[in-house]
């Protein structure tokens, strides 16, 4: 494999933003959404940059065609009515839950727009909707183009008529982006949930809704975003108990649990940092076992577990539903590094189990703090291994040591109530009780901490543009020859 550059991919990036113009040129609107959606979710996995105003343009101009040619277009609101739109939605992540809470909590009557035919992420939120007799649902009922699913929801919300439209939605999501563009006398805000990344429609919305001052700080020197754009609304994990589905039988009952988890990019990178800290912490706590649950390149914690000499201490749970339950069984809730895991963290303070967390100094991206000291102070985050090494000796040595870390981290979250009691606030007021504050960010690091994991492990962003270029990928012999590699090992693998 070559080494895939930041001017690589920026050159192959706005070639594919040309040929989506020109697509759009040419009334296809379905081809440039597909080109537009393949270079926003590229720019989000390699993060070279946040914002992009011609990518945005493209949405504009989508929208612009689509509402003119179905005379959908929306300006004259007539109530307080609020929309809510999702792409991220489910029952156990993501921020769905807290904001439909916060909607009835508040009484407000609002409309609940699901993108996805696959319903059965959100089961319960659909019960709760349907139980709610001022909210109104809209799915659909079969598969759509995106050019169709942009026609249909600006019928909606003509009839609907809603003073505010609130996107919960994936960084890429050219479909509610592009309905928001049209929407003229209707107050837009992006739930901001991936505040680390690239996503489209910042030029595009009134507010963007922060929750934490690393997002702000993005927002404002990257993404363009001006502080009265910036509303400070930190959250809560969704809670919605299960019945808990065990742990395997190698598992012994006696010991201390570690657990962690995530998405696997999260310790990819720094050296294998992460898998380095992992062994020595078991070395160091041999009454300690590890349970790690994950999603993503599962073989790599898997080779890792073969490799480490702690197989009987080292234990691969998989994707978890029961997410909440496995934190109850649990001792100590091990950060992910070099990103770390915000709503992990979250459920961690909840089930009030004390937290090890390291990050360096130059990667703010990972301190612990902005996702759960809401409500006062904690030092969570060390910035030195052999302070991080001795807290967790403590915390596995003394149990009422543990108890009492964990009480204090859970008085620090945010409360359901004073998420819904501040958001009613921010809505009246379009400002926040709480102010974002600068943070020292060192982007270069974090570029080229993504840089690497593209080239070591993922290849996801060569492969998608590699893919959505066809024959045109001819022109930049670099991704020609890594896309050729990547396929190649993709058959190999199928024998």
């Amino acid at each position: 494999m070559l080494d895939f550059k930041k001017k690589d991919f920026i050159s192959v990036y706005n070639y594919t933003k040309t040929i989506a113009s020109k697509c759009l040129k040419k009334d296809d609107i379905n081809g440039a959404i597909a080109l537009v959606e393949a270079c926003a979710i590229a720019a989000y996995q390699l993060n070279v940059f946040y914002s992009d105003v011609d990518l945005d343009n493209i949405v504009v101009e989508i929208g612009k065609k689509i509402s003119s040619k179905t005379n959908h277009s929306y300006f004259d609101p007539t109530s307080e009515k609020i929309v809510l739109i999702d792409t991220n939605g489910s029952d156990n992540h993501g921020l769905t839950k807290q904001y439909i809470d916060a909607f009835i909590a508040n009484g407000i009557e609002f409309a609940y727009i699901y993108e996805h035919t696959d319903l059965k992420r959100i089961r319960l939120i659909l019960k709760q909707l349907e139980a709610y007799p001022k909210a109104t649902i809209y799915t659909f009922e079969g598969q759509y183009s995106n050019t169709k699913q942009i026609e249909k929801i600006l019928l909606f919300l003509s009839d609907y008529k809603p003073s505010s439209y609130y996107m919960h939605i994936m960084p890429w999501d050219v479909v509610a982006t592009s309905v928001c563009s049209v929407l003229r006398g209707v107050l837009t805000f992006n739930i901001n949930a991936t505040d680390h990344a690239f996503w489209l429609g910042a030029s595009i919305i009134d507010y963007s809704i922060e929750f934490r001052d690393y997002g702000y700080t993005v927002s404002l020197e990257k993404r363009g975003l001006r502080k009265e754009q910036l509303l400070m609304l930190p959250y809560y994990p969704p809670i919605n108990p299960t019945n808990f589905g065990g742990f395997p039988d190698i598992v012994k009952r006696d010991s201390i649990k570690i657990f962690s988890g995530g998405s696997i990019y999260k310790i990819l990178g720094e050296n294998n940092f992460y898998f380095k800290l992992v062994k020595q912490l078991l070395i160091q706590n041999p009454k300690a076992e590890l349970l790690f649950a994950g999603t993503g390149q599962n073989n790599i914690i898997k080779t890792f577990i073969k490799e480490s000499g702690l197989t009987d201490r080292i234990h691969f749970i998989g994707n978890r539903n029961d997410i909440l339950e496995v934190f109850e069984h649990c001792d100590i809730y091990l950060a992910t590094y070099p990103i770390t895991g915000g709503l992990m963290a979250q459920f961690a303070a909840f089930t009030s189990k004390p937290i090890l967390a390291y990050a360096d100094k130059g990667m703010s991206i990972s301190f612990i703090e902005g996702f759960v000291c809401h409500s006062g102070e904690f030092n969570v985050t060390t910035h030195s291994e052999s302070d991080f090494y001795a807290y967790a000796k403590k915390l596995c040595d003394d149990k009422e040591f543990r108890i009492s870390e964990g009480a204090a981290l859970k008085s620090v979250l945010m409360t359901e109530e004073q998420f819904n009691e501040e958001f009613q606030f921010m809505m009246v007021n379009k400002k926040t009780k709480r102010n974002g504050q600068l943070e020292i960010i060192n982007y270069d690091r974090f570029e080229n901490l993504y840089l690497q994991v593209e080239n070591q492990y993922s290849q996801s962003a060569q492969k998608l543009l590699a893919y959505h270029l066809k024959a045109r990928t001819l022109i930049f012999p670099k991704l020609f020859f890594n896309a050729i590699i990547i396929k190649a090992k993709q058959l190999l693998n199928k024998f």
